[in-house]
């Protein structure tokens, strides 16, 4: 309420300084015309906040759980971490992919895509010394796709770093969103990594990736 009462008063100056409206020759506003502008540009601003709303609506997060559950997941020898998600009815599609960097390159060694039709859900990374598994969830269970064996040389990295998403991070439509990204080198050095950065101009020898894209096209379902 606030922002709209500074909003009205800063509408009402601007339009005393440009002569939007005038008084008349007895020094008064003709209030009902200074009201009517009022209305209409409230109106815009509740629209434009509205339009803002709606596309911070879609985000990703980090899935929060009991201390109970964590002392379970943390008896896993391997790590995994899950990802609470919410889309809205502009979201028709998603690819969850898996890049690996070797002969000095990042290649997409695998990806799976499916349709929403669900506005919230959860997913689960869960990487492995030698490969990765992805668990898309919902109210009616869980699907797990399994890379068991990505070919990166990290058994040649002297130095092994990562990152993952760590707070809610907005979903662009169509923009890849890296979730997880684990790094090797061979240097005597490791530039920390940001979940947001481009982990494709990351100096490396050897790397493995879990990347999400949202599309406002649905996939062929067959």
């Amino acid at each position: 309420m606030a922002a709209v009462e500074i909003y009205a008063d800063m509408l009402l100056k601007f339009m005393q300084i440009y002569g939007i409206v005038k008084p008349d020759k007895k020094g008064e506003y003709d209030m009902k015309k200074i009201t009517c502008m009022l209305l209409v540009g409230l109106l815009i601003f509740a629209l434009c906040a509205c339009s803002q709303n709606k596309q911070s609506a879609m985000y990703i997060k980090p899935s929060v759980f009991s201390d109970e559950t964590l002392e379970v997941l943390d008896l896993l020898d391997d790590e995994i971490q899950f990802f609470d998600i919410s889309f809205d009815e502009t979201a028709k599609s998603y690819a969850i992919s898996i890049w690996a960097y070797r002969d000095g390159e990042w290649v997409e060694d695998g990806t799976t895509a499916g349709n929403i039709d669900h506005l919230t859900g959860r997913i689960a990374v869960r990487l492995t010394e030698t490969g990765c598994d992805l668990y898309t969830i919902d109210e009616n269970g869980h699907v797990k796709y399994s890379f068991p064996t990505v070919d990166t040389p990290f058994d040649e990295s002297t130095g092994v770093g990562g990152t993952r998403i760590d707070r809610e991070v907005p979903i662009v439509l169509n923009k890849e969103i890296p979730l997880w990204v684990r790094i090797g080198t061979t240097a005597n050095s490791m530039r920390v990594l940001d979940i947001t950065d481009d982990f494709r101009n990351t100096e490396c020898n050897a790397g493995i990736a879990v990347t999400l894209t949202v599309s406002d096209v649905e996939v062929d379902a067959k």
